[in-house]
C-alpha cells in the first residue's frame, strides 16, 4: 500500500479552485465581448462557449477579473513569502539545469525520469511564467476597458488596438496552460487529482528517493 504524502496546503487548494472558476467566467464572458467586436476580421466563436448577453458578459468579465486578481495575488504572495512556495513552486537559478533533462525525458530521448521533489523544473517554469501571463492579461484588460485613464498602459503594449490583440493572445495562453495542466493531471492519475482537493496524494518515486536518502 502506497504511503500518503501531504502535497498541497489549504491556501494552495483554495486559490487553485477559485482561479479555475474565475478563469472559466473570464474566458466565456470574454468571448461574448470579443464576438461583439472581432479583432481578427470576421472570425467569431460559437455561442456554446460564450457566457451571457453583451451587457451581462461585461459585468461578469470584470467581476471575475477582480476575483482572479485578488486570488492570484494571494497565491503569488504565499509562494514568495513562504519557504515551501519558494522551494517547491517558483522557478529559480537552481532549476535551470533541470530543464533540459526534463525535455529529453518528455521527448523519450532519456528513459530515466530525472529526480525532483514536488514539481520538476519544467513545471516550476510553467507556474512562474503563468504569473507573468496573468499580469499581462490584467494590464491589457484595464488598458482597453479604461483607455483614457490607462492610456499609458496601452502605450506600453503598442497602443489600444495592439493591446486588444495581445489581451486575446495572453488569455489564449492561459487557456493553453489550463489544458496542458489538465493533460498532465490525467497522466499522473486519480491520486494526483484528489491531492488538490484533500491535500494528500500517493507517495511517488521522488518522495521515496528523498526519504531514503535522508536515512
Amino acid at each position: 500500500m502506497q504511503k500518503k504524502v501531504y502535497f498541497h496546503p489549504i491556501i494552495i487548494r483554495i486559490t487553485h479552485w477559485v482561479n479555475f472558476f474565475a478563469l472559466l467566467i473570464m474566458v466565456t464572458s470574454g468571448l461574448r465581448i470579443y464576438n461583439a467586436s472581432p479583432i481578427f476580421g470576421d472570425w467569431t466563436l460559437p455561442p456554446i462557449i460564450q457566457y451571457g448577453g453583451l451587457a451581462y458578459a461585461r459585468q461578469w468579465h470584470f467581476f471575475a477579473m477582480w476575483i482572479f486578481f485578488i486570488n492570484g495575488t494571494t497565491w503569488v504572495l504565499y509562494n514568495l513569502l513562504t519557504r515551501r512556495g519558494r522551494t517547491t513552486t517558483l522557478f529559480g537559478r537552481q532549476d535551470v539545469k533541470g530543464v533540459l533533462p526534463m525535455i529529453k525525458y518528455y521527448l523519450r530521448i532519456q528513459k530515466e525520469h530525472p529526480f525532483f521533489r514536488k514539481y520538476n523544473a519544467l513545471q516550476k517554469l510553467a507556474y512562474t511564467s503563468v504569473i507573468l501571463i496573468g499580469l499581462c492579461v490584467i494590464l491589457t484588460g484595464i488598458s482597453i476597458y479604461w483607455p483614457v485613464q490607462f492610456g499609458f498602459v496601452a502605450a506600453i503594449f503598442g497602443g489600444y488596438d495592439t493591446a486588444r490583440v495581445l489581451h486575446f493572445v495572453f488569455m489564449a495562453m492561459l487557456v493553453l496552460f489550463f489544458f496542458g495542466h489538465l493533460v498532465m493531471v490525467t497522466i499522473a492519475g486519480w491520486s494526483n487529482f484528489l491531492s488538490i482537493i484533500t491535500g494528500y496524494g500517493n507517495e511517488g518515486p521522488a518522495e521515496r528517493a528523498s526519504s531514503h536518502s535522508a536515512l
